[in-house]
C-alpha cells in the first residue's frame, strides 16, 4: 500500500499559520529561559530576535500562554503526586518516541512542552507573578516567589530542599520525628543548613542571598572552606568562589511575602529588573532613564499599574511594542 502525500506541519499562534523554523527558534528561546541560565548577552539577543519579525513576537507569545497553562497543571495535586521514578519512566518514554514524533511532523511545541514538564521542571514551582507555600512532611514551610522552583528530597540522611531557581522562604519545623535529620538548602553556590530558623534565600544566576529571620543557619560555600554562621538580623551572599561580606537584613528583603517590591532610593534599572521577575516578557531601559532614582512600596501583582504609576512619579515615557516588550526611556523636553 503506497504512502500518501506527506504535508509540512502547520503550527498556529493566535489562530494564525506560523512557519515551523520560527517556531523551532522560539522553542530553543523557551528552553533557554527556562533552565534559569540565560545570561544578559542572552538576553539581549532575545530582544533582537523578538524585534526582527512580527512572527517572532507571535511565537513567543504562544509559549507564553502555553507556560501559563503547564503551571496551573504542575500546581495540581494529581502531577506532585507522580513519583520520581514514574517521572523518569514518562521521560524515557517520551525520549525513545522523540524521533518518531519528528518524523511524523507532531509539533515542535508540543514536544518541548511535554519536554518541559518531565525533565526542567522541578518538584514545585510558583507561577509567574505569584507566590505559592509548600507544606512539607516534617511540618516545614516553604513560601516560593514568582517564578520559583524546587526539589525536595527527604531520607534519614537529610531533609534536603534544591532551589533551582528564584527565590524561598523557609520556615523549618519542629516534627520529633525529624529533630535529628538536618535541614539542607542546595544551592548552585552552595548549601545552607538551618539550626531552627526562619531564612530566606535567593539565587541570581551562579550567586545565592540568605537573609536570617530567626535562629541561625551556617553556609557551606562551594570553595571548600569552613562553614560560615548567619545569625538573626544578618545576611550574605556567596558563590562557588566563597562567601562574601556579613551585613545587616536590608529593609524589605522579604517584602514579596506580601506581594511588594520595596524601594529604598534605587537606580530605575535596578527596580525595573526586579519588577521583571513579576511578567512574562522583557523590560528595556535607556541609560538616562536607568540612572534615575526611585523610593516607594510597589505591588508585584499588576506590574503593568505600576509601569503607569512610575510614568507619573518620574520623566519617563513607556512604549509597549507588544505585552511582553516594554521600553522605557528618558522622557524629552518640550
Amino acid at each position: 500500500m503506497s504512502r500518501g502525500a506527506q504535508h509540512p506541519t502547520i503550527l498556529y499562534a493566535g489562530g494564525i499559520p506560523l512557519d515551523p523554523r520560527v517556531a523551532e527558534e522560539a522553542a530553543r528561546w523557551y528552553v533557554l529561559f527556562s533552565s534559569g541560565r540565560a545570561t544578559d548577552k542572552d538576553r539581549q539577543a532575545w530582544v533582537a530576535w523578538c524585534a526582527a519579525d512580527a512572527d517572532h513576537q507571535r511565537a513567543w507569545a504562544q509559549l507564553a500562554y502555553v507556560d501559563d497553562r503547564m503551571n496551573a497543571i504542575r500546581s495540581r495535586p494529581a502531577y506532585e503526586a507522580l513519583s520520581r521514578e514514574r517521572r523518569k519512566d514518562a521521560r524515557r518514554r517520551l525520549l525513545r518516541g522523540a524521533a518518531g514524533l519528528a518524523i511524523l511532523g507532531i509539533p515542535t511545541l508540543w514536544l518541548v512542552d511535554r519536554m518541559r514538564l518531565l525533565r526542567i521542571t522541578p518538584d514545585y514551582t510558583a507561577r509567574i507573578g505569584a507566590r505559592r507555600e509548600i507544606l512539607l512532611q516534617d511540618d516545614s514551610r516553604v513560601v516560593l516567589n514568582t517564578g520559583s522552583g524546587i526539589d525536595v528530597n527527604f531520607s534519614e540522611a537529610g531533609r534536603i530542599v534544591t532551589l533551582r531557581r528564584g527565590e524561598a522562604f523557609f520556615t523549618t519545623g519542629h516534627e520529633p520525628a525529624y529533630s535529628r535529620i538536618p535541614f539542607l538548602v542546595h544551592t548552585v553556590a552552595g548549601t545552607i543548613r538551618a539550626l531552627g530558623t526562619r531564612f530566606n534565600v535567593r539565587l541570581d544566576d551562579d550567586r545565592a542571598t540568605v537573609a536570617v529571620y530567626e535562629g541561625q543557619v551556617s553556609v557551606n560555600a562551594g570553595n571548600g572552606a569552613q562553614p560560615a554562621y548567619l545569625q538573626a538580623g544578618r545576611m550574605a551572599t556567596f558563590s562557588r568562589a566563597g562567601l562574601g561580606p556579613v551585613r545587616g537584613v536590608a529593609p524589605g528583603t522579604d517584602a514579596w511575602l506580601q506581594g511588594r517590591i520595596a524601594a529604598d532610593n534605587v537606580s530605575l534599572a535596578d527596580f525595573l529588573a526586579e519588577l521583571s521577575r513579576y511578567r512574562h516578557g522583557y523590560i528595556t531601559c535607556d541609560a538616562a532613564a536607568g540612572r534615575m532614582r526611585l523610593s516607594g512600596l510597589f505591588p508585584t501583582d499588576d506590574t503593568d499599574r505600576v509601569l503607569d504609576a512610575i510614568s507619573g512619579l518620574l520623566p519617563i515615557a513607556i512604549t509597549r511594542r507588544t505585552p511582553y516588550w516594554i521600553e522605557v526611556s528618558a522622557r524629552r523636553p518640550a
